[in-house]
């Protein structure tokens, strides 16, 4: 099996430094080689040792200072020069030998997402390795009805289409909310799910189920993991996802 490369995408808050630090530590307890990646030039801190760190170019911080720039303003600049940077760093994760790369992506999802930056990336990351994924990760306390659980699989497309990189959603920190009614995956749930949707029978809901008829035409079967980074919990659940995300036959189960 060559390299494994896997981004790390989600809003604020999702926890995808805490699952980076926690799937690199649960790999390694295995045995398997790991090299992580911080691609957020403007975290005080990582929940893990960054084997490379992009502050070591870029620091939002410093950027802020030296042009006069608020926090927002100082993170679009620093995009701009990490995208100026790209080969070089694409050139690093090429030279690691480690089994599995993990990539850990600024927490203002949409200033890295929404420019060119993200699509070079996942095409950079392609030409290093055909087994170049995305996981997308929402936090479990947002997800309070059947429209928000439809919502992951959305999101998840956006997040695919944008880095074109095939990607998976993950249900972060349940240990937080354990109450939540759908299990499984989204393909399995699916007639379930769209039933609760047509009950509610509003213009959001509605749209909901035929965007979601259409995307399943599109999207791989596979599991929805729910895990708790910050407990370590569901780390072979996750990585069962990223393996049946490198198999043509989907679900492993």
């Amino acid at each position: 099996m060559g390299k494994v490369i896997v981004v790390f995408v989600g809003p604020a808050g999702s926890g995808k430094s805490t699952l980076v630090a926690a799937y690199s530590k649960w790999l390694r307890e295995g045995g398997i080689p790991v090299y992580t990646v911080n691609l957020d030039p403007a975290v005080d801190r990582t929940p893990y040792e960054p084997d490379f760190d992009v502050r070591t170019i870029v620091d939002a911080r410093e950027i802020a200072r030296k042009y006069g720039l608020g926090p927002n303003g100082a993170l679009v600049k620093s995009m701009e020069f990490i995208a100026e940077n790209l080969e070089a760093i694409l050139s690093k994760i090429a030279s690691t030998d480690t089994d599995y790369v993990l990539v850990d992506t600024p927490g203002q999802m949409e200033v890295f997402l929404f420019r060119d930056l993200a699509w070079r990336l996942g095409e950079g990351l392609k030409k290093i390795s055909e087994q170049s994924y995305a996981i997308f990760i929402l936090d479990a306390s947002v997800i309070k009805d059947p429209a928000d659980y439809a919502f992951l699989l959305v999101m998840s497309t956006a997040v695919q289409l944008r880095l074109n990189l095939e990607t998976a959603p993950v249900i972060n920190k349940a240990d937080l909310a354990p109450n939540i009614e759908f299990r499984g995956d989204i393909w399995r749930d699916y007639a379930r799910l769209s039933r609760m949707l047509k009950e509610s029978h509003t213009l959001y809901t509605d749209m909901l189920r035929d965007i979601m008829k259409v995307l399943l035409t599109y999207n791989k079967r596979v599991e929805v993991p729910r895990v708790s980074a910050l407990k370590g919990e569901g780390m072979e659940e996750l990585h069962r996802l990223i393996l049946e995300m490198g198999c043509s036959c989907g679900d492993l189960s």
